[in-house]
């Protein structure tokens, strides 16, 4: 067993290679001598007909699918939307979704329109004087309360 035990010191410190002489002042050269000049360029992909064929049918569906899923744009109503509507036909509106002056005097948009005292005063113009007294009434005696 001990035949086989190798020790450090009896190995040769000796250096088995040996460089050519002026090898290493030579190597820059040799290197670039191997580098082409320019690179050669070759595509990406190929042109095929049938890479052309699949291009020209996804463009298609893409199109498809964009003008069958973007909607319609409606055009401007004008500037009175609703000057053709009889006022009769919207109480009528309004008491069939169950919506009172109350709920729409919370609307920034009819507070809005109730800021000039022409609106206001076209609106009392066909209410019942007794009606409106009764109304003031109540808000004031309802404010009183609070």
């Amino acid at each position: 067993m001990d035949k086989n035990r190798i020790r450090l010191d009896d190995i040769k410190k000796d250096m088995p290679f040996t460089v050519p002489e002026g090898y290493f002042d030579k190597l820059p050269q040799i290197i670039q001598s191997r580098i082409p000049s320019e690179p050669v360029r070759q595509p990406l992909v190929g042109w095929s007909w049938q890479r052309s064929m699949a291009l020209v049918s996804a463009m298609a569906l893409i199109f498809v699918l964009v003008w069958v899923t973007v909607p319609e744009r409606q055009g401007s109503l004008g500037q009175e939307p609703l000057s053709g509507v009889s006022d009769a036909s919207i109480v009528a509106y309004l008491e069939d979704q169950n919506i009172n002056y109350y709920d729409l005097s919370e609307h920034k948009v009819v507070q809005k329109a109730f800021e000039t005292d022409s609106t206001i005063l076209n609106y009392l113009d066909g209410m019942d004087s007794d009606f409106i007294r009764e109304q003031i009434i109540e808000s004031a005696s309802g404010s009183e309360t609070i």
